[in-house]
């Protein structure tokens, strides 16, 4: 240590304490868990037709930015279906 500096020891050990643990040393030890499949039971509003020759539909939704505003798109995996609406409010 610079004798003339400021900062103590105890200062550098208590860093931690204040700020939390060093995000560059989180970055690798942390892994992102894969979010549960959320299923929804309701076809009130489905065609007859649609229902009858897809069953079981999987349907993928993200966030995409544009410029810095939210869209959020949805996929059907069966039926290739895709949609994409602007996201006014974020929660």
């Amino acid at each position: 240590m610079s004798p003339n500096c400021s900062i103590t020891k105890a200062d550098i050990l208590h860093v931690e304490d204040i700020l939390g643990p060093s995000f560059r040393s989180l970055n690798g030890r942390t892994t992102r868990k894969t979010p549960s499949n959320v299923l929804i039971n309701t076809c009130d509003k489905f065609p007859k037709e649609l229902l009858e020759r897809h069953r079981n539909v999987t349907l993928a939704i993200d966030i995409m930015y544009i410029n810095k505003i939210p869209f959020m798109m949805t996929t059907s995996r069966a039926i290739r279906f895709r949609t994409v609406e602007r996201v006014k409010m974020r929660n």
